[in-house]
């Protein structure tokens, strides 16, 4: 579709968007206690009052899909890929002028290869689509629906293991039966794997498996039984995978989510950033690059990475950050799957914002000097964790509060589907992946294991679809706004905080004459704020998510204007005379005038 540039100047008269995302301009005259106050509207379905302006590249908000449990084609109960172009419009219907679609422009598909089980993560084909979700004919209509839409597609790679009834490993199976020695010429496919031959498995901190049908041969099998380990160091299984990549590629995916990074030379358990791993993983990505420029180098010119992946890294912050330099993205683990840390811990009160906000500023700093394409991958929780709106206890606002501020920072967004209409689910895996709740004869059955007895109580996409007030309604607002200011997703962020004089300054400014980093995170508990710089344009961002109306002075800016808003329980804000005054459960932006 044709994408409409972002208005260039704002205008000086109040532009209201009738969701709660507010875009205005005001006088910079009066102040704290008498000022223009802007609050949430009436309707829950406008026009969008400034054109999206969505840069070619890799740098998106993406939502992740099970497929299994999203949306069913063929009637009979299982989600599919034809339920999911049916039901599209719903992510992205292609028309910037709309409100009603989510917004997203990129989506995560979790395994979709040919595989014996319900989460499909043991891959017996890796040039296959499960039967259970379709065809390859389905596959091509996909891409072909989500170009329409300026959607990028990213599919899960796995490539620590494959299933047990992959050819390879059958044909290894028949070697080691056979009696050839793991480390001889003709025993190629047992060399695809990690096979040893002797009376003991070792013991070495890895899982090792009996091979079937003998009495003293074993395979690394960290994850399970049926998911034998690959051997990345071998030069026919790394010239198969980029056989794999090239294919994918060219069918129209974009970028791979590579799972268990860590795990690639290591136990399922390890977390580590070994030398072993940094020259797989810049190897893959180096190739996925090369080969990604081949397939989209000449239709989209310029682009830093030409298939920019993400990794599962589920480990500390510094081990995130050292994968950074293997030319991948990682998932923020240190900033989300948990209700006291990150960006659920701020909504919950548990940590200070600025607190997140300085930590976050801290590692882009780090990332990028990893790599100038460094993209922060944020999210909440995802398929492995509990739902994140148990996180908050389902309560609203702290959802809502939770949404603004990974959605709002700089990188990519991943939404794990169910997300935006409050989707609970904990314990079991299969309980983390039940049936999205369309609320209509669209819902299919949840995975056969699943044993969850909670309720849906927070509703359905029916429930939550023309309420002003929903989280989906929220999500909608705050995508809308990533889509109107590449700055958003793309800036560099610059960290600032209340100091002891009440003034809005650099966090390190407000460090000086003796001030604690207790001190700031004590008096900007629930103030998160920070500058997002792109291109030479700059937005600021201000969340409130505590319950209180907090003022403060932001002078150096008193020359902005509002541009946004967003208000997560009905709150106001208000900005003049460089004074700003937000509700609780409000968020303010601001850009330069021009």
């Amino acid at each position: 579709m044709q994408f409409k540039k972002l208005i260039s100047t704002l205008t000086a008269s109040v532009l209201a968007l009738s969701t709660g995302v507010m875009s205005a301009a005001c006088g910079n005259t009066g102040n704290a206690d008498d000022m223009h106050m802007i609050g949430p509207a009436k309707e829950a379905t406008p026009t969008n009052t400034f054109a999206y302006d969505i840069p070619q590249d890799y740098c998106r908000t993406y939502y992740e899909i099970f497929v299994r449990s999203f949306a069913d084609g063929d009637g009979d109960g299982i989600g599919d890929l034809r339920g999911l172009i049916d039901n599209l419009d719903y992510l992205n219907d292609g028309d910037d002028s709309t409100t009603t679609d989510l917004g997203v422009n990129g989506i995560w598909l979790m395994p979709i290869h040919q595989s014996s089980t319900y989460h499909k993560y043991n891959v017996e084909d890796y040039y296959s689509i499960d039967r259970e979700y379709g065809s390859m004919a389905d596959f091509e209509a996909l891409i072909a629906a989500c170009e329409e839409r300026d959607i990028w597609v990213q599919i899960d790679l796995v490539l620590n293991h494959t299933s047990n009834k992959h050819m390879w490993f059958k044909a290894a199976v028949d070697e080691a039966q056979f009696g050839l020695e793991p480390d001889e010429p003709d025993a190629v496919n047992m060399q695809k794997y990690n096979f040893v031959h002797q009376q003991d498995a070792p013991r070495d901190g890895m899982v090792w498996r009996l091979v079937p049908g003998t009495t003293d041969y074993w395979y690394l099998g960290n994850f399970s039984t049926e998911m034998p380990d690959l051997n990345l160091a071998n030069q026919e299984v790394r010239a198969e995978i980029e056989n794999i990549v090239e294919f994918w590629l060219k069918k129209g995916v974009r970028s791979f989510r590579l799972d268990a990074v860590p795990s690639a030379f290591g136990s399922p358990n390890s977390a580590t950033y070994t030398s072993a791993n940094a020259e797989f993983w810049t190897w893959f990505n180096t190739m996925c690059d090369q080969k990604g420029e081949e397939v989209y180098g000449e239709r989209y010119p310029g682009i830093a990475q030409y298939c920019y992946n993400v990794g599962e890294v589920w480990s500390d912050t510094e081990t995130v950050i050292n994968y950074y330099g293997s030319k991948m993205s990682c998932f923020n683990y240190g900033y989300a799957a948990s209700p006291s840390s990150g960006f659920c811990g701020v909504a919950n009160g548990s940590i200070a914002a600025a607190s997140l906000v300085r930590n976050l500023m801290d590692t882009q700093s780090k990332m990028l000097d990893k790599t100038s394409a460094a993209l922060l991958s944020n999210f909440l929780s995802g398929h492995d964790n509990d739902r994140s709106a148990g996180y908050m206890r389902r309560d609203v606002t702290k959802i809502k509060n939770a949404a603004s501020l990974y959605l709002l920072m700089p990188g990519n967004p991943y939404i794990y589907y169910g997300e935006e209409i409050g989707a609970v689910g904990s314990g079991r895996d299969e309980n983390k992946r039940l049936h999205f709740n369309w609320g209509d004869a669209r819902n299919v059955f949840d995975p056969s294991s699943s044993d969850f007895t909670g309720e849906q109580v927070l509703g359905s996409v029916l429930d939550q679809t023309n309420k002003k007030d929903s989280i989906l309604t929220y999500y909608r607002q705050a995508i809308q706004l990533r889509n109107r200011f590449p700055e958003i997703g793309r800036g560099v962020i610059g960290a600032l905080a209340i100091d002891k004089g009440n003034n809005l300054v650099p966090v390190d400014e407000a460090l000086t004459g003796g001030t604690s980093y207790a001190e700031i995170n004590a008096s900007n508990k629930s103030i998160a704020a920070y500058t997002l710089t792109w291109n030479d344009r700059e937005i600021l961002i201000i969340h409130n998510v505590g319950t209180k109306r907090i003022k403060f002075n932001a002078s150096t800016y008193k020359d902005y204007q509002i541009a946004a808003s967003l208000h997560a329980s009905g709150g106001k804000v208000g900005f003049e005379g460089g004074k700003v005054a937000l509700d609780g459960g409000t968020v303010l932006l601001l850009k330069a005038a021009q």
